[in-house]
């Protein structure tokens, strides 16, 4: 391979790169701008585990009322309460048609079932303000991909600076 070829395709590399980086991005702020708002109630997680430096394991009361063939579905069906609180309705393998319902993609990790992701990052030495974390605030998008904003506490009040 010359060296002008060998250019070529690093440029094009590259170029495949970056478009690849910007779809993703513009896919994440098109949900945080027009997806739908949720809020799931946090479960309790074992409390050895809940600080780890910078990041906080969650849980969430919706995954432990999950029947166990859960796996055979793609979707959680949920409803949302006039506060946006999520409940369990039922599983299905396609997105909810019916008014007022929410449908979010099942995920797995190591053979468990969840709604939304197993973890939160925050500022280095804001720990204590997410303590008080009560409930997990997200954006929905129309493919049912949840994406995890905030924390709140027991009165839906955000805790700490929501930055992006």
């Amino acid at each position: 391979m010359n060296r002008t070829t060998q250019r070529l395709a690093i440029g094009a590399a590259l170029l495949i790169i970056l478009l690849a980086a910007t779809a993703a991005i513009w896919r994440f702020e098109h949900t945080l701008s027009r997806g739908k708002d949720m809020i799931l109630q946090l479960a309790p997680v074992d409390p050895r585990s809940i600080m780890q430096g910078d990041y906080m394991a969650l849980a969430y009361a919706i995954d432990r009322e999950l029947p166990d063939e859960a796996g055979k579905f793609i979707y959680v069906w949920l409803s949302l309460s006039d506060q946006g609180i999520a409940s369990l309705h039922s599983l299905s393998n396609d997105l909810p048609q019916q008014q007022g319902l929410i449908g979010v993609l099942l995920r797995q990790r190591n053979g468990i079932y969840s709604v939304g992701p197993n973890g939160f990052f925050f500022a280095e030495g804001t720990a204590a303000v997410y303590e008080a974390a009560r409930y997990g605030q997200f954006k929905v998008d129309s493919s049912g991909k949840a994406l995890l904003t905030s924390l709140l506490d027991g009165e839906l009040q955000l805790l700490g600076e929501n930055l992006r």
